[in-house]
């Protein structure tokens, strides 16, 4: 065995530890499952915004916008907002994966988080105005509670980093 001497005791770098970054594991699961959750939301979005609008405009009692008790350029809006907020979270998710662990850009992951969850409640309110269907509206309000959870653990994960620079 190497008896101990000072050069096997003396570490040849000294790097000054690491401190923790409390927020990073909070920040990365949310981002991960926004990233897959809005992927499929902007496929599905972008599904429905696939149809004959014009037959829609000509016939508003055609087909989905008349059993959601909306008119077609409502129902049309709606979705092209859902679409457009589904590709701000993948966006959002895929910073929050690559960043989770830097402190320095947790101000950014705060502010993604509360414009995340400022669209769910804009979505929701939108939904709520131009639908006549109580079902759909029922179902919308239970998504945005649930669709709330993700945005809210990734902008507490951002508190936590932002709070870990500060001490």
């Amino acid at each position: 065995m190497n008896e101990p001497n000072e050069s096997n005791l003396t570490p040849r770098h000294h790097c000054p530890p690491v401190p923790p970054i409390p927020g990073k594991g909070m920040v990365k699961v949310a981002g991960i499952l926004l990233i897959i959750f809005s992927a499929i939301g902007v496929l599905s979005y972008a599904a429905t915004l696939d149809r004959p609008w014009l037959d829609l405009l000509d016939n508003p009692t055609l087909t989905t916008p008349w059993m959601l008790g909306m008119s077609a350029g409502a129902y049309f809006a709606l979705m092209l907002f859902g679409l457009l907020m589904m590709a701000f979270f993948l966006a959002f998710g895929i910073f929050g994966v690559s960043n989770a662990g830097k402190a320095a850009k947790a101000q950014s992951i705060i502010n993604m988080g509360s414009i995340m969850c400022a669209l769910t409640v804009i979505y929701l309110i939108a939904t709520i105005v131009v639908s006549e269907n109580i079902l759909f509206i029922g179902i919308t309000i239970v998504d945005s509670i649930i669709g709330l959870a993700l945005p809210v653990l990734y902008t507490v994960g951002g508190i936590m980093n932002k709070r870990s620079l500060q001490a």
